[in-house]
C-alpha cells in the first residue's frame, strides 16, 4: 500500500506542486494555525447544530446514498464563516490552483466550500474523481480543478479518514483500484489533504460508537466550467459586498473574458 507523502506547512510551491505532479495527492500538516482551527470550529458550530445529516433537497436520487445519510453536509461557507474567507486564500492553495489551472484558463473560481461530518454508522462512500462531475467535457482534458480536505477533527482510520489512490490522477478512467493501492488520509486537525480533481479518493465508512470526523472541502476550477456550487445564491450579495477583492473574483463576480458577464460587462459593478 502506497503511503500519501506529507510536508510541513512552510514547504515551498515547488516542493507541493511537484509531489501533485507525481502522486496527485499530498498532505500539509498545520495548514491552519491553532487560532484558525479554532474560529472555523466556534463559526461552523452552530450551524452544524441546526443540520440534520443527509441530504435535503437532492438533484438526483443517486446522490442520496453518495453523500450520506449520516452526514451532514453545509455549504455557503463564505456567508458563515468570516475564517473561510482566510483559508481560501492560503498561499498552499492559491499557488498550486495558480500551477495546474491558470495554464488552461484566465482565472480560477471557487468550486465549492462545503462542511462534511461524518457521523457515527456513516457508510463508505463510492470511490471517484471530483472531475467526474464534467464528464461531458470531451477528452482529452487539461487540468479542470484542484481540492482540499481540511482536517477540523483528527482524521483516523475508524471515524472516516478520506481513502486516496496516489498515483491515480495518471491512470485511464476506466481503471479501477485494488484494495492494496487504497490508503487513508490520516491526519491532525489543522492539517489539510491537497489533491488533483483526476485522484482517485472518496468518503470512508465511520466505524466509531461516537466520533464525528469533521472536515472542510475547499476547491478551486478553471474558470470557464460551471462551478458545483452556485454561489450567487448560497453567498448573499449584501454579504460579498464586505469581502476582499480576490475573495469576490473567486466567487464569480469577476468575468471569464465574455463567460458570466452583467449587461455585457464586468459584474463587478454590482458589488460597488
Amino acid at each position: 500500500m502506497l503511503g500519501i507523502k506529507r510536508i510541513n506547512n512552510n514547504a515551498s510551491s515547488e516542493e507541493l506542486c511537484n509531489l501533485l505532479e507525481s502522486d496527485g495527492a499530498v498532505i500539509v500538516e498545520d495548514i491552519l494555525t491553532a487560532e484558525q482551527l479554532a474560529n472555523l470550529n466556534a463559526e461552523l458550530d452552530a450551524h452544524v447544530t441546526k443540520t440534520g445529516p443527509g441530504l435535503r433537497n437532492p438533484s438526483a436520487e443517486a446522490m442520496i446514498e453518495f453523500y450520506g445519510q449520516s452526514t451532514i453536509r453545509i455549504d455557503g461557507l463564505p456567508a458563515k464563516s468570516p475564517t473561510f474567507l482566510e483559508a481560501m486564500l492560503l498561499p498552499q492553495l492559491c499557488r498550486t490552483a495558480d500551477h495546474f489551472l491558470l495554464p488552461s484558463c484566465e482565472d480560477y473560481l471557487l468550486n465549492t466550500g462545503q462542511l462534511i461530518e461524518i457521523g457515527p454508522g456513516e457508510s463508505a462512500q463510492e470511490l471517484h474523481y471530483d472531475e467526474s462531475a464534467w464528464e461531458e467535457v470531451p477528452s482529452p482534458t487539461p487540468q479542470l480543478e484542484i481540492e482540499a480536505m481540511f482536517a477540523l477533527t483528527d482524521f483516523t482510520v475508524a471515524n472516516g479518514a478520506t481513502r486516496v489512490v496516489p498515483g491515480s490522477h495518471r491512470w485511464s478512467k476506466e481503471r479501477k483500484a485494488k484494495p492494496e493501492e487504497i490508503t487513508q488520509a490520516e491526519m491532525k486537525a489543522g492539517s489539510a489533504l491537497i489533491y488533483l480533481g483526476t485522484a482517485i479518493q472518496g468518503g470512508v465508512a465511520n466505524v466509531t460508537d461516537e466520533e464525528k470526523r469533521r472536515g472542510m472541502f475547499l476547491g478551486y476550477v478553471v474558470g470557464w466550467l460551471r462551478t458545483e456550487e452556485n454561489m450567487f445564491l448560497t453567498v448573499p450579495i449584501d454579504k460579498v459586498r464586505s469581502m476582499p477583492i480576490r475573495v469576490q473574483e473567486l466567487m464569480g463576480y469577476k468575468a471569464h473574458r465574455a463567460i458570466g458577464v452583467v449587461d455585457v460587462g464586468s459584474p463587478m459593478v454590482l458589488l460597488d
